[in-house]
């Protein structure tokens, strides 16, 4: 149950003592299903949210005192994101939550608290699954379930949009797929919903594989390429590692990918890209043909 609030001379039941002692061991539980705004009556409870789609909870001022706490859990699939409202949140750990992930909420006075992340020490680390804010196909389909796993099938292209947020400075993309037609998986950054196509943006590239060691790049140098000679026959792989691209400056992109072709290649490739833009997502694509796989994106937690 909640904090109760007696008054003098009020008489304490046996059912409420046994009830207070009970909230001892085992806190009273409310679990929402959607996005929820912290009340002054969660004060020593726990909130467990169970949602298989993302949500947020909420925090605002002036409705817990100094020394208030109450525990967050979140049990369903989709991540639970604790979100400062009028009051502050603070944490060494994440305030993204994935399924099972938790904490305790701590008010240091009405309007600022610190989320003690269970498990987390002042150092953490880890990587974050992301779910995009929308995902756009330029042909055949494309969905992100609500872990962030976006599946595309018979796609020109595949963009991710609202993956890159103030909330981490670097990410990784992991991705298999086959492809209609031998070709290469390119890749383009993209902000507000449009792929930058600067010419000359991507400097300093070097690839490396089975084959040869090759310094430079796509004649018009305004893309990056993943996968070399991605085949129909197996399934190909890439993993990818953005270097602070949701900060106006310079963005470092290195990838690893390996596929089928003469019995088995793999490439190293990285170059950085030298636009000063945010950006919040990405655009890859193959140069001939359409792509089908899957591909998803996490943040490394500091």
């Amino acid at each position: 149950m909640a904090r109760q609030t007696f008054t003098a001379s009020q008489v304490l039941t046996a059912a409420q003592m046994n009830t207070l002692q009970a909230n001892d061991y085992n806190q009273t539980v409310s679990t929402k299903t959607a996005s929820y705004t912290l009340v002054a009556a969660d004060a020593g409870t726990k909130v467990v949210m169970n949602s298989a789609s993302a949500t947020t909870i909420t925090v605002n001022t002036s409705l817990f005192a100094a020394g208030d706490t109450l525990t967050l859990l979140n049990i369903g699939a989709g991540v639970c994101t604790i979100t400062a409202g009028t009051a502050t949140v603070s944490t060494t750990g994440s305030l993204a939550l994935a399924q099972y992930g938790g904490g305790t909420l701590y008010f240091s006075s009405a309007g600022v608290s610190v989320f003690q992340a269970n498990g987390v020490a002042a150092i953490g680390g880890g990587l974050i699954p992301i779910t995009p804010t929308s995902v756009a196909v330029g042909s055949g389909t494309g969905t992100a379930n609500a872990v962030g796993q976006v599946t595309y099938s018979g796609a020109s292209s595949v963009s991710l949009n609202g993956v890159f947020t103030s909330s981490y400075r670097n990410y990784k993309m992991v991705l298999e797929h086959t492809c209609s037609t031998a070709t290469d998986l390119k890749l383009r950054l993209r902000a507000a919903g449009t792929d930058n196509t600067t010419a000359n943006s991507y400097v300093a590239q070097l690839a490396v594989s089975t084959n040869a060691a090759v310094s430079g790049s796509d004649s018009t140098n305004n893309l990056l390429t993943l996968n070399n000679n991605i085949t129909t026959t197996l399934i190909n792989f890439a993993s990818n590692e953005f270097f602070n691209p949701q900060i106006a400056a310079a963005t470092g992109i290195f990838t690893f990918a390996m596929n089928d072709t003469n019995g088995g290649y793999f490439s190293m490739q990285g170059a950085t890209h030298n636009q000063t833009v945010s950006y919040d997502g990405f655009t890859i694509f193959p140069t001939l043909g359409t792509i089908t796989g899957t591909m998803s994106v996490y943040g490394y937690n500091q």
